[in-house]
């Protein structure tokens, strides 16, 4: 249980405006409200506020990611964005960041995925997900067609460690192995 005045001097607002607050929260089954005494989440607020962390943490990886946005300005811009996300449009950007699930501050990867450089010549899926610390990579990655939810066919392999021709949106592109490494395909 959370003390009202504890949220107050937190949120840099009157108690008066916690409570007015609260007692709308309560109304929509999001929090336990008892006056005098605090506040704590219901299981339905507990999941809104975990949808909505997800959301702040897609929207941060989003703007450093692929618009290298600075990590203050990303924070910013995520906590405007996070509450008018929808679900769909935040589960189309996690692919392209990888942020799956919804625990915490860590990140789970889709175990049926394999990287585009170990797939099999003639292979094919559809595009899960890119990985890199790199942003630049992934905006090359992106630029050329590499987008997450697209299908994908490996054509070729020009050696063992040379790049590979790939069939995406239409066309054939050749990619050395390190961008071939960062595309992540679910295959079938």
């Amino acid at each position: 249980m959370v003390k009202t005045s504890g949220l107050s001097k937190f949120m840099g607002v009157s108690p008066a405006s916690v409570s007015e607050m609260l007692k709308i929260l309560a109304e929509q089954g999001l929090v336990n409200y008892r006056k005098y005494k605090g506040v704590s989440l219901t299981e339905k607020g507990d999941e809104y506020a975990r949808g909505i962390k997800r959301k702040h943490k897609i929207m941060e990886r989003f703007l450093t990611d692929v618009l290298d946005v600075s990590d203050i300005e990303a924070h910013e811009e995520a906590c405007r964005m996070e509450h008018v996300l929808s679900d769909g449009s935040a589960e189309k950007l996690s692919r392209i960041v990888n942020v799956q699930g919804d625990l915490g501050d860590q990140e789970l990867v889709k175990a049926q995925t394999l990287s585009l450089d170990r797939m099999e010549t003639g292979g094919e899926g559809v595009i899960s997900h890119l990985k890199c610390d790199d942003s630049a990579k992934i905006r090359r990655l992106l630029s050329i067609g590499f987008v997450p939810g697209r299908k994908v066919r490996l054509d070729n392999r020009l050696s063992s460690k040379g790049p590979i021709i790939a069939s995406v949106g239409g066309s054939s592109i050749a990619l050395d192995m390190d961008l071939a490494s960062l595309v992540f395909v679910e295959e079938g």
